[in-house]
């Protein structure tokens, strides 16, 4: 006897009489399906929950039948009729257990025993031990594995609902750890992107009223976990990262975050990206005064543009009324594009005489920087300049 044919036996074994030499016939049939379900691999796991639903359904039919009109005819012992199902049970947990690491499998495991246990023939137990496998999976698994998985991650998690809290737990963790390597930035927060696009909400809070959300110091506003990691996650590498790595990776995925939250996501994006790129600015300005690096300087202001240009494009970068006027003043303004552009450009009257040693290297790349600082000027310029801050966020206006 094969899984594959157990059907058509069942309906055979039903007409066999429950009492009697019939009961041997019974009791060698459940044996030899017991035997058959406690060899069942993960592929054969809904073949076998097939199997156990049909002599299930017979055999509650039979015996109804056969107490009719005999209601004090002690029925054959019960446990008899649980032998495959305590098998299924010790299976699911064996195959579970032993595939810990196999989302393919655990989630065969989880079908099954969820269907069994809905019609009470496996314990409850067996399906919170698939269910914890299956948790310690998305604690552990690398995110790439998460990206790869993602249809089978919302079926699990409709099964399954502690599912998207782990996930929950799993990525705030894996935000604040930061983002050494190239790439892994922008390939986190499209993580976060393709999960809410497939229905995984997980940047919403899912399962926490709002008044569980947490309180976010800068904004003074409660935010989903997750979502607050990620803002952190942007706040951390506008602070530490160097302007080369902000200029490379820093663009994509994270304008589409902003763009699906521009109520507590963006502005707080807004302010952090304006205040690092005038602190740059400046920063630039400071070698210019001191004589510094040139190349350094030039290669730096390049860099900045291109930052600048992206995320002013992406409605970003928004200086106040202050830092809006230092940008884009002359070339004699502390903190100002003209002012570092000017510095170091052969030709212009304010270039530092400590430049000029290294002018035919820097007209090699001056035409770019000139460019790139225009492409700047003009995003900015088609912005409507900010009133200037009143009460207390005039302390901080020259800041953002």
């Amino acid at each position: 006897m094969r899984l594959g044919n157990v059907s058509s036996l069942v309906d055979q074994v039903s007409k066999v009489e429950i009492y009697g030499p019939g009961a041997k016939v019974r009791h060698a049939f459940r044996i030899r399906l017991a035997e058959l379900v406690s060899e069942v691999t993960g592929p054969g796991l809904a073949q076998a929950t097939e199997a156990l639903i049909a002599l299930h359904s017979t055999e509650t039919l039979s015996l109804a039948e056969s107490l009719q009109g005999l209601p004090q005819a002690p029925p054959s012992k019960i446990s008899s009729l649980q032998c495959p199902y305590k098998a299924m049970e010790e299976r699911i947990g064996k195959l579970a257990f032993a595939g810990r690491g196999n989302l393919s499998l655990l989630t065969a495991c989880l079908e099954a025993a969820s269907r069994l246990q809905s019609l009470g023939l496996i314990r409850a137990e067996v399906r919170g031990a698939v269910a914890g496998c299956l948790l310690r999976w998305a604690e552990e698994s690398p995110l790439q594995e998460l990206r790869r998985q993602l249809p089978a991650l919302a079926f699990l998690a409709g099964e399954e609902p502690a599912m998207l809290s782990a996930l929950e737990q799993r990525l705030v963790q894996r935000a604040g750890r930061g983002f050494p390597v190239a790439g892994q930035f922008a390939g986190f927060f499209k993580l976060l992107l393709d999960l809410r696009k497939d229905g995984l909400r997980l940047l919403d809070g899912p399962g926490l009223p709002v008044d569980r959300w947490v309180l976010d110091a800068a904004s003074v506003a409660h935010i989903p976990p997750l979502r607050l990691a990620a803002l952190d996650a942007i706040r951390e590498v506008l602070l530490h990262w160097p302007i080369q790595r902000l200029a490379e990776e820093f663009r994509g995925p994270v304008f589409t975050l902003c763009k699906e939250f521009p109520l507590d996501v963006k502005p707080q994006v807004c302010l952090a990206v304006t205040q690092r790129a005038v602190l740059s600015l400046e920063a630039c300005s400071e070698i210019v005064a001191r004589e510094g690096d040139c190349m350094r300087l030039q290669q730096d202001l390049i860099l900045w543009s291109a930052f600048a240009s992206s995320t002013a494009s992406e409605g970003l970068l928004r200086p106040r009324a202050k830092a809006y006027k230092q940008i884009l003043a002359d070339a004699v303004t502390f903190g100002s594009m003209a002012f570092c552009a000017a510095a170091i450009t052969p030709g212009c009257t304010e270039m530092m005489q400590g430049f000029k040693g290294r002018s035919d290297e820097l007209a090699q790349r001056a035409s770019d920087l000139l460019h790139a600082l225009a492409e700047v000027k003009a995003l900015l310029l088609d912005q409507v300049p900010p009133e200037p801050p009143q009460g207390q966020l005039a302390e901080t206006e020259g800041m953002s």
